[in-house]
């Protein structure tokens, strides 16, 4: 059965669709099994519900009953989000592809949930770059991360570089994300770690235990401050507090490159053509400035000063 072309009036299930999708896609694994991930969920709705999803039958109403089902398992806000947009996503390419959809359920909305991402300010960077560490890959993802911080790459670059990235006193890649070719000059910290590794340092590791790795690094550096969390999760609003080096992931590097780089006086238009971001409202949305280093910013304006 091909799922791809088909009458105005015709009609297919969802599920069988999505997966096809996945399955024929040229796109990244990550992307493909995100897409999965929202198969499996409306595959398991049907099942709970007892319905079988059409793509003229995902309704407003079976939409928000939906969201609901997404909530009851207890998914944080953000995720539903997603999941929802993936969804939406996909009968939206059942319409183009000539089904017949009811795009009522374009009408259900859920609000962007502001996430507690922190970055690491140049003191932690220091700190975790001076630790001593004695285990060698250990060493080498600190080292990684380090090169990170000061280059605003994320993780599928920053672990693919080589030496042969290195041309001058920049690095020069073209990031996997875009497809844009990026040029960074190197951080003095950068040039140490080169040196000392006698060229980009080596990870073989996995995202996931990059990430276990660094967070451990980053508690043996004592950054232990104790951060707010406030979200939602399912149908209801959590609060805690975390310590911060349990917040830290290799994308906190790249988060903490534009903060940094923003806070030390540089342009954010020249941040974004490291960063890719394609504009200063989504940049601002990405930074992480608290009221602290804000007002400490303000205080050296001119405002402040007559």
């Amino acid at each position: 059965m091909n799922l791809f072309r088909r009458n105005k009036t015709d009609i297919c299930q969802a599920v069988p669709f999505i997966y096809a999708y996945a399955r024929n896609s040229k796109r990244p694994a990550a992307y493909k099994r995100k897409y999965r991930c929202v198969a499996r969920h409306l595959a398991d709705f049907e099942k709970e519900r007892e319905i079988t999803i059409l793509s003229n039958s995902f309704s407003a109403a079976v939409c928000e009953d939906f969201l609901f089902f997404l909530k009851d398992k207890t998914l944080k806000n953000n995720t539903i989000r997603n999941y929802l947009h993936y969804t939406f996503f996909m009968f939206r390419r059942m319409g183009k592809a000539g089904f017949s959809v009811d795009f009522s359920f374009e009408e259900t909305e859920i609000k962007k949930e502001h996430s507690r991402a922190i970055y690491l300010n140049i003191n932690e960077i220091r700190a975790i770059y001076n630790l001593k560490i004695k285990e060698t890959n250990s060493r080498k993802i600190r080292d990684l991360f380090v090169i990170g911080c000061y280059t605003g790459l994320r993780f599928s670059d920053l672990s693919q570089l080589t030496n042969r990235n290195i041309i001058g006193n920049k690095i020069v890649t073209k990031t996997r994300k875009t497809g844009e070719v990026v040029e960074i000059p190197l951080h003095p910290l950068v040039s140490e770690i080169i040196r000392y590794h006698n060229g980009i340092p080596a990870c073989d590791c996995s995202l996931f235990n990059f990430n276990k790795c660094i967070k451990t690094v980053c508690k043996r550096a004592n950054i232990t401050d104790k951060i707010l969390i406030e979200r939602t999760k399912g149908h209801k609003i959590e609060r805690f507090t975390t310590p911060k080096y349990a917040l830290v992931s290799s994308h906190t590097a790249r988060r903490s490159f534009a903060t940094n780089a923003y806070l030390s006086g540089i342009l954010p238009a020249k941040i974004m053509l490291i960063t890719g971001h394609k504009s200063e409202q989504t940049f601002f949305e990405y930074i992480r400035i608290g009221k602290a280093e804000n007002a400490r910013e303000l205080a050296e304006h001119a405002f402040f000063k007559d």
